[in-house]
């Protein structure tokens, strides 16, 4: 096997045979109920399917290949046996094969559920983890931020995060003047002139996915490069030949070059012509990856890169939002871009696993009673739960976003709020539900389009 970073794992012929027939479930199938009619014929040749015997074997083979596999390969289980039955049989065995048929529709049943649950359950983990994920990294990013300004940032107005907000929100400039294509790299070449002026990082480079890709590794062909102002230019392929880079990559983790205690240290490595590379990993797949060249001794420790890593975290996922919108932005009503990325990866999860998501709409005609209760239910969040607001035709619609919910869940919280308000005449207004198939509807609700 191949790994994307170019080294090669040795796979031994029995694991290359076991992969084979178990990423094919229908030749997995065919092989056992081949192998099961084979012992069937050289136990008795009259009796191939061993329906005879004392114990039901049919029915544990059914079990086995359906509550594994699933109806489909059930079903062809069943077919092959009613022909074995058919061939080798002085008559046809149809009570066997009712009770077969019967049988493989209830281990169906069975791991339809089974599957369905943990793929649910599978599901919101990876999100719930995913968004501890991003608030723990922004969690970081704002205590490097307050380190930094109490250090070296007194006499300037903004902290490295905001540096970093505003470096991504001049999209709007960069949407002007550079195209669609090149825009990735632009955000990538404000990032290393961020690291130049806030960490002394002299020579560096950003290697990242191309915006279509979301392969696991960085590799030549899924991946583009940026230059920092100072940074000699270079081949993408010599870059990915360098040691640190392709163990970086390979092993998913920062590396960089250190003395015999450990720490980072600028001495010139002969298997490297690089001091550190740090990946930016989301989700378990390579997004970026920063490789400093050049840096002074003095700022090239364990906080420095630590700050560093971080940073790169964030920004690969300040990125990675932009990306998601820029290729599908379904309510580009919503000024929240925040808010707006969150469902666009919730209906991207519909999408594939059919997992809903519920959006409960508030619609207020009143500018006052529309801001308290907005800080009401602000107030009222739950921990992935979001809440944006928009004026559209003179109405007010604070929008709750119910991640991995249904309905029950949003009416339940609407129940807790109505009963939370103080002001009677606060608590009249009109609402609505919306799961992740109503998104046409969603938007004519904002828009309060009634044509069809």
């Amino acid at each position: 096997m191949e790994l994307k970073s170019g080294r090669v794992k040795e796979r031994t012929t029995l694991e290359s045979v076991l992969k084979f027939v178990h990423d094919y479930a229908y030749f997995e199938t065919l092989t056992i109920v081949f192998i099961y009619l084979l012992i069937g014929y050289f136990i008795n040749k009259d009796d191939i399917c061993m329906l005879n015997g004392e114990i039901s074997y049919i029915l544990i083979l059914l079990s086995v290949i359906t509550l594994f596999h699933g109806f489909e390969n059930g079903m062809l289980t069943v077919g092959i046996l009613a022909v074995a039955m058919w061939m080798f049989y002085p008559s046809f065995q149809y009570v066997e094969f009712l009770v077969a048929l019967m049988m493989t529709m209830i281990f169906s049943e069975f791991h339809y559920y089974w599957t369905q649950k943990i793929k649910t359950a599978e599901i919101n983990a990876n999100y719930r983890g995913a968004k501890l994920d991003e608030l723990s990294k922004a969690f970081y990013t704002l205590k490097i931020s307050h380190d930094q300004l109490e250090k070296n940032y007194v006499v300037k107005p903004m902290s490295i995060r905001n540096s970093i907000e505003y470096i991504i929100n001049k999209n709007v400039e960069i949407n002007e003047t550079v195209e669609l294509k090149n825009r990735d790299s632009e955000y990538y070449r404000n990032f290393l002139g961020l690291l130049e002026k806030s960490f002394n990082v002299q020579s560096a480079i950003i290697v990242y996915q191309k915006s279509d890709s979301d392969e696991e590794y960085l590799t030549l062909e899924n991946s583009e490069m940026t230059l920092g102002s100072s940074k000699a230019e270079i081949e993408l392929k010599e870059v990915f030949e360098d040691y640190l880079v392709d163990k970086a990559i390979s092993r998913k983790v920062s590396v960089y070059i250190s003395d015999a205690k450990g720490e980072p240290t600028v001495e010139i490595d002969k298997n490297s012509k690089y001091l550190a590379v740090i990946p930016s990993i989301q989700g378990g797949k390579i997004r970026s990856v920063l490789i400093i060249e050049k840096m002074p001794f003095m700022s090239f420790n364990r906080e420095i890169l630590t700050s560093i890593s971080i940073l790169i975290e964030y920004f690969s996922i300040e990125i990675k939002k932009k990306d998601m919108l820029m290729i599908d932005d379904k309510i580009n009503i919503v000024p929240d871009e925040n808010f707006r990325f969150e469902y666009e990866r919730l209906h991207h999860l519909y999408l594939k696993y059919k997992v809903d998501s519920i959006i409960l709409v508030l619609r207020l005609d009143n500018e006052l009673q529309s801001a308290r209760i907005y800080e009401k239910i602000i107030k009222m969040l739950r921990s992935l739960d979001m809440a944006c607001m928009l004026k559209k035709n003179d109405f007010y619609y604070i929008t709750l976003m119910f991640p991995l919910h249904d309905k029950a869940a949003a009416l339940g919280y609407l129940n807790r709020l109505i009963g939370s308000i103080d002001e009677e005449k606060d608590k009249k207004f009109n609402y609505m539900t919306f799961n992740m198939s109503q998104t046409d509807l969603l938007n004519k609700y904002y828009r309060e389009d009634y044509d069809n």
